[in-house]
């Protein structure tokens, strides 16, 4: 294979970072691949859009957390802009804001930073092939959202089990931060979870849902708060 011949079959990788120690680190460590090509590095996300009409990289490891606009705007704008590209999210954000947020934007895979070396190479080769690569971290945040996406959207389906017992709680006075303790649940899983009730029941507020349910025999009228 001639060095030409080489530089056509490599996977050529346009890393987004914005912070330049970590963003020469990462294209010394895949510039030592002989399948990967950097082909290019900037630290925000209006520069890879631009780069990426230069480069026309076959994959871009983006980061999230961008000055300007974030990682998921410009994932979304290189996506719409150039459908080929495969965007590789690499970064220190686990929230489900961010993860589900670079998937919906078009991301192919999100990786986490503190990852090792031979994970990002792998998840770069995936990516690259047209197939989606998730931390297993990433992977349980899109099962979570899928298992209530499903409750949310079932037909005919009613209140869950974990719903009514959160609304019990609302009922006897609990608040989302008591209702997480008792259930063991984070404050923003309860506020979620009080979302889905208020628009499971067409309630306009918590008292509202509480009422209904109580009408129509879904809780038991609360006599006492919850310890």
């Amino acid at each position: 294979m001639t060095s030409q011949q080489g530089l056509q079959s490599s996977i050529r990788v346009l890393v987004v970072e914005d912070q330049a120690i970590i963003r020469e680190g990462v294209c010394t460590l895949l510039q030592r691949e002989p399948d990967i090509r950097v082909v290019g590095s900037v630290g925000s996300g209006e520069e890879a859009i631009e780069l990426l009409e230069v480069t026309k990289a076959d994959v871009v490891l983006m980061d999230v957390g961008l000055p300007g606009i974030s990682g998921v705007e410009a994932t979304r704008k290189l996506r719409e802009d150039n459908p080929g590209v495969n965007v590789l999210a690499f970064t220190l954000f686990a929230d489900d804001q961010y993860v589900l947020g670079m998937l919906d934007a078009g991301a192919a895979g999100y990786l986490f930073k503190q990852s090792v070396v031979d994970d990002l190479v792998l998840a770069i080769r995936t990516v690259s092939n047209g197939q989606c690569f998730l931390d297993p971290s990433a992977t349980r945040i899109v099962i979570e959202s899928l298992r209530a996406r499903h409750e949310r959207f079932a037909p005919g389906d009613g209140l869950t089990d974990r719903e009514k017992d959160i609304l019990k709680l609302v009922g006897q006075g609990c608040t989302s931060k008591e209702i997480g303790q008792i259930l063991f649940l984070s404050h923003k899983t309860v506020e979620n979870y009080r979302a889905r009730i208020l628009e499971k029941l067409q309630a306009r507020n918590c008292y509202e849902a509480v009422s209904r349910a109580i009408a129509q025999g879904i809780i038991e009228s609360p006599l006492c708060k919850a310890p």
